[in-house]
């Protein structure tokens, strides 16, 4: 009975006026300012750039997905042809405003997949964040993810983690000068596949979560390995994940419902302390729930409808 009334707590709390509160880490949970635990679930957008952005995430809410966190990717090839603040104001200023006018949580990405060492991609990073941190750090509903994918080192060791974790650090600090109480997601190496290392070592600081990327190349069985042990003792946060039955898709992303969606929801189901975001929200950038992969779209959109688990 405690197990049951600890899962509806969850699911009762995870409608879109919870946004207007700020939210806060508490061991594995994230916690509304009551105390309450709280689920995030809805999708990620491609780009604040391509395919008519904000016209997509107005169409969500014309279409009733019922969600109550938006992922926001700023792609880093249009953000360096953009100027800064013409960026801001033109593209996450008003998808900001949108999230707010909804009552949802936003997930502004840095949408980088690149060597986290690279000093190029370091420079892009704090330029990126030394402009946005600030900007909405007063905004309750708003949440940083700080760098979407870094790709090498791709050995899974304690070594290579501790070595992210160590740049990691500094780019934490340096944010939390200026977006003190906003909840960051922490991604990692490997396109943030070493989600289980957060676990034991751990970033300093408070209201940090970690993301994990999960696609059908990888099964079931691992999925304890990969990010369900860690969300045990750390925040976990899917902020990629989906399938595409086309045969042309990529190996990794290349799935069905029989044996990756349906699997991947009584998972998540069973542990509510694990939030989510559907990629992707477009009608093009594969897994296109709006496109070849509208098959997705109807599995995610009657998910979030459900959420009482199974």
């Amino acid at each position: 009975m405690k197990n049951l009334f600890f899962l509806f707590v969850f699911f009762l709390i995870i409608s879109p006026a919870t946004a207007q509160e700020r939210l806060t880490v508490d061991g594995n949970l994230i916690k509304t300012p009551d105390g309450f635990p709280v689920t995030l679930r809805g999708v990620s957008l491609c780009s604040l750039d391509w395919h008519n952005p904000l016209a997509l995430a107005e169409s969500i809410f014309k279409e009733k997905w019922d969600i109550n966190t938006l992922r926001l990717p700023v792609q880093v090839s249009e953000w360096k042809k953009s100027k800064p603040d013409e960026y801001i104001n033109d593209r996450i200023d008003p998808a900001v405003a949108l999230c707010k006018k909804h009552k949802i949580y936003c997930i502004i990405d840095w949408h980088d997949i690149r060597p986290w060492d690279d000093r190029s991609a370091n420079k892009d990073l704090q330029d990126f964040w030394a402009r946005v941190a600030p900007r909405y750090s007063n905004n309750r509903n708003i949440i940083y993810e700080i760098f979407n994918e870094p790709t090498t080192p791709k050995d899974k060791t304690v070594e290579n983690w501790n070595n992210w974790r160590n740049q990691v650090q500094l780019w934490v600090d340096d944010i939390r000068k200026v977006a003190p109480d906003t909840l960051l997601l922490i991604g990692s190496p490997h396109w943030s596949q070493m989600t289980n290392f957060a676990a034991d070592y751990p970033v300093r600081g408070e209201n940090l979560a970690y993301t994990a990327h999960i696609y059908p190349n990888y099964k079931s069985h691992e999925w304890d390995s990969l990010f369900g042990d860690a969300a045990e003792k750390v925040p976990v946060f899917l902020t990629e994940w989906g399938w595409s039955e086309s045969k042309d898709a990529d190996n990794q992303i290349q799935g069905n419902i029989e044996e990756y969606a349906l699997p991947l929801r009584r998972y998540l189901d069973d542990r509510p302390a694990i939030h989510w975001t559907a990629w992707s929200y477009d009608p093009k950038c594969g897994p296109a729930m709006l496109g070849n992969d509208s098959q997705m779209g109807k599995f995610v959109k009657d998910w979030l409808a459900q959420p009482h688990a199974d």
